[in-house]
């Protein structure tokens, strides 16, 4: 008598159907998933790990179950498979497939398995692309991708464009422009068009402004849609002003989806922060970012809305705001892993701009390593540390990142959108006495600008850059156009004033024209528009140019005054986080950067009423600023959602 007959006569009958159902389920889950091992097979099976590690022992002794390349295999699973409920095999389906669409990555011989056994859901499509991008050599994911797209219904080009789709979302522009470019001229026209606005939404990730361009003018008007938002991006860019406005009359009327909606929002708001104020192109630049950060890594975005908000919130004297929008986009991974290392290096440079040098450097710290970034991050990497660099006067490390970054300026077309980075450059080398470079640069700037008819949002911490540069480089004439630049712009815009005025005080103070009242105005306003540190250094050279003892001493306190201000509304706590329904409301609105007018909109009530609601919670916070009150909304609302 066999051993296994002789263990089915020594136990109940109604154990030894259990124990036969038991063997019959782990069976079909190793015929069908090709698990790694007993504890994976345990998770799904809700069995205890040894008592699966029982049966697998004896399955392997019979022969029935091996180890094939890391994955558990039977040689009963085309018999298994053949006879299966359909209902039972896809139970099994659905338990991996809700393994993948909760984050969990399997196996590539569990995605195999489940092609073989006959799955063919969009998911594990999904899955077997990513699997075969990122291990191209793998023939057995090859062929299951090729299975269950047949099965779908899938041809081969549209196959490479889903690969290509995928390929953008991982970054991988190389590899996704390879296989567009052969589709570009598809006799599909629907696939033709859709690898079209692929490849020009990859080369504006890229800074190649131009070729996406190239590429938006042949899809055309009649069939670009919503992607007109990108267009619009990539015209301003480059300072086309009347390509940006012939691309923003195509732009829907409908829009159906929130993706839909925050494209054009985003075009709307980029192309304000041209052609008007900058308060009315940061409202719709913030509702741009609520419309696309629920989609977070899922959609490729060529461009992330939050980084242009923060650029625009900078070069507008707000840093702090742009602290808060970034802080939300990289919660909800908006622009996935090309997105957040372009996030956290706008938010080292607000912190930067802030005096946070610390902070700063912990960001920095956290970006990838500038070999795995494109040109354009690259250029703003090395600009953030060297002018990190440059505020803690390690001049080392400052000619160090200014070498590096130096080769990297060689053939780059400048864009709208690098001119932050450029602007510290122009500091950096007068700095170094190494002008030779950044002259062209700021030439190409001043063109470029001149292009959009010179928007003050834009222009202004070019100019005050420049200013700077040329104090550093002891060339009072050298700073005239800008000064007269900003005193021109700050007719319209009022950060332009402050800096015009800052800028004018600092030039009295180098001839050792030393008035207090005057540097205090200026050190303060620079201060209160996010130039905590150059406020700070500018009443440090007040000091040290103040012919009279006591009042030296007068500008170092102020200089002191200033730091302390800026670490006490970093550290300072709230009297009160208890809000009102109608205060939470108008709090989170103030939070997703909306001015006044757009929440009362909302809310139905006036703008006055909005700022009274503000100016209460301000109370209840106990915030001293607007930045102070936007970092503690944040920080309430993060602890609200833990």
């Amino acid at each position: 008598m066999s051993g296994s007959r002789l263990l089915r006569n020594s136990q109940p009958a109604g154990h030894w159907e259990d124990r036969e159902l038991e063997r019959h389920f782990l069976l079909m889950h190793i015929a069908a998933t090709c698990p790694a091992d007993a504890r994976e097979l345990s998770r799904r099976l809700a069995r205890p790990v040894k008592s699966v590690q029982e049966d697998l022992k004896e399955l392997m002794q019979q022969g029935v179950v091996h180890v094939h390349e890391g994955a558990l295999r039977t040689s009963a699973a085309q018999r298994l498979l053949a006879g299966v409920e359909r209902e039972e095999l896809h139970a099994i389906h659905d338990q991996i497939l809700s393994e993948l669409e909760s984050g969990q990555s399997p196996k590539a011989a569990t995605l195999i398995a489940l092609a073989d056994s006959g799955c063919t859901r969009s998911s594990l499509l999904t899955a077997l692309i990513k699997e075969a991008i990122k291990n191209p050599g793998n023939t057995g994911a090859l062929g299951a991708l090729t299975l269950v797209a047949r099965a779908r219904g899938i041809s081969e080009i549209e196959l490479d464009l889903l690969k290509a789709q995928e390929c953008a979302l991982q970054g991988e522009s190389d590899d996704a422009l390879a296989l567009t470019d052969p589709l570009l001229t598809e006799s599909d026209s629907g696939v033709a068009v859709t690898a079209a606005k692929l490849a020009a939404g990859i080369h504006v990730r890229e800074n190649r402004l131009a070729r996406a361009s190239a590429l938006y003018r042949h899809i055309g008007k009649e069939h670009i849609g919503h992607e007109s938002a990108w267009a619009v991006l990539a015209a301003l860019g480059q300072g086309k002003l009347d390509e940006a406005r012939k691309w923003s009359a195509t732009l829907p009327n409908e829009n159906l989806t929130n993706q839909d909606a925050g494209l054009v929002d985003f075009a709307r708001g980029i192309s304000q922060s041209v052609e008007n104020q900058g308060s009315e192109a940061l409202d719709l630049l913030a509702r741009s970012i609520a419309s696309l950060a629920p989609l977070g890594s899922d959609v490729f975005l060529p461009e992330s809305p939050a980084a242009i908000a923060a650029l625009v919130a900078i070069h507008s004297g707000e840093p702090a705001t742009a602290e808060v929008l970034l802080k939300r986009a990289l919660e909800t991974d908006l622009s996935g892993e090309t997105g957040r290392n372009r996030h956290l290096l706008f938010l080292g440079w607000a912190q930067m701009t802030q005096g946070r040098l610390k902070q700063a450097e912990t960001t920095l710290a956290k970006v990838s390593a500038p070999d795995d970034l494109n040109e354009r991050d690259q250029l703003l990497h090395g600009s953030l540390r060297a002018g990190i660099a440059r505020r803690q006067s390690d001049f080392a490390t400052m000619r160090e990142a200014w070498r590096e970054i130096r080769s990297k300026t060689f053939g780059i077309s400048l864009t709208l959108y690098d001119l932050l980075p450029v602007g510290e450059l122009l500091v950096i080398a007068a700095r170094l006495r190494d002008t030779d470079r950044t002259s062209m640069l700021l030439e190409q700037s001043t063109t470029l600008l001149a292009g959009l008819g010179n928007p003050p949002i834009w222009a202004t911490p070019l100019h005050w850059h420049a200013i700077q540069a040329a104090f550093q480089a002891e060339k009072p004439d050298a700073l005239l156009p800008h000064a007269t630049a900003l005193v021109q712009a700050g007719k319209q815009n009022k950060y332009a004033a402050i800096l015009a005025q800052a800028g004018n005080t600092w030039l009295a103070v180098l001839r050792r024209d030393v008035d207090f009242d005057s540097v205090k105005a200026s050190v303060e306003a620079l201060a209160d528009n996010g130039h905590v540190w150059d406020a700070a250094r500018l009443a440090g050279q007040a000091a040290l140019q103040h012919p009279e003892r006591e009042g030296a001493l007068a500008m170092m306190q102020l200089a002191r005054e200033v730091s302390k201000d800026q670490a006490a509304l970093t550290a300072s706590t709230p009297k009160s986080s208890t809000l009102t329904r109608r205060e939470t409301e108008v709090a989170r609105l103030v939070l997703d950067g909306q001015g006044y007018r757009m929440i009362g909109e909302q809310l139905f009530i006036s703008p006055k009423t909005v700022e009274h609601h503000v100016a209460r919670i301000k109370n209840r916070l106990g915030a001293a600023s607007r930045a102070d009150l936007l970092e503690k909304l944040h920080d309430l609302f993060m602890r609200t959602a833990n």
